[in-house]
């Protein structure tokens, strides 16, 4: 399957960088290395995550206090990062 971000994950995968940086710069990357990695992995088993809603689903990214909301396109073959949130952070609305 092909792996998609929509503009609002691609903001909040930039927004969970800066903020890890202000704090810690040497693990910024690694944060958004994990993030990427966990994203190939549902574009590789894209129903591995469990389903919050119609058509959205959520998967935590490994040993990171982040979730990634994503759907899934059989049909077209796609999986979007629809977004990225803290797993403290209220669910997605």
């Amino acid at each position: 399957m092909k792996l998609v971000y929509a503009r609002r994950a691609v903001r909040r995968l930039a927004d969970i960088a800066d903020y890890v940086r202000e704090r810690n710069p040497g693990a910024a990357d690694e944060v958004e290395r994990a993030i990427r990695e966990t994203a190939e992995l549902l574009r590789r088993h894209p129903f591995v995550g469990r389903s919050v809603r119609p058509e959205v689903r959520i998967f935590a990214v490994p040993r990171m206090p982040y979730l990634i909301y994503y759907q899934v396109d059989e049909r077209r073959e796609v999986v979007t990062i629809v977004t990225l949130r803290h797993a403290a952070q209220d669910r997605l609305a």
